[in-house]
């Protein structure tokens, strides 16, 4: 007698193999987005304790602009020499490429400061979740919790707002 495995034995084990790629499938292709937001929420957290911490030194806020080396070169040492920037290309926040938006005293009609905040800073996400905001109003000055599944993912952005 042969050794061997039959065709239906075969036919099973590939099914098998392949009820578990589809179900793990969609996790695995969303882990890189995934990724990408935290290091970006990372950033944003990174940019508030640097801001906070010259500002109760004595540091006046920068006034509203992208975060670069400089609008913010009073702050390079505290983030190592560089400011941080977004982990794709092409990711744009009020006209600011690749870097993240910082806004002054961002809450208030028009763009006008009611004193709420004293700053906020953002960041493109690709995924929507409990802190994401809509990109658009932040950068009018008025900032809207995203609705997921509603808001496309050009308007999504993770807010950092500091009082």
């Amino acid at each position: 007698m042969k050794k061997g495995f039959t065709l239906i034995e075969l036919l099973i084990v590939i099914a098998i193999i392949g009820i578990l790629a589809v179900a793990f499938l969609p996790s695995l292709l969303g882990a890189p987005a995934k990724g990408r937001d935290t290091a970006r929420l990372a950033d944003l957290q990174k940019i508030q304790k640097v801001l906070v911490s010259a500002n109760l030194s004595g540091t006046a806020y920068p006034p509203t602009n992208c975060v670069d080396d400089t609008t913010f070169a009073n702050y390079l040492t505290a983030f190592g020499g560089k400011t941080p920037v977004d982990p794709q290309t092409a990711n744009v926040v009020n006209g600011c490429n690749t870097k993240y938006s910082y806004i002054l005293n961002p809450f208030g009609a028009g763009g006008v400061a009611t004193g709420t905040y004293s700053f906020g800073v953002f960041a493109h996400v690709e995924n929507c979740t409990a802190n994401t905001v809509v990109c658009d109003d932040a950068v009018k000055g008025k900032i809207t919790a995203a609705t997921c599944g509603t808001t496309t993912a050009a308007q999504l952005c993770a807010a950092v707002l500091t009082q």
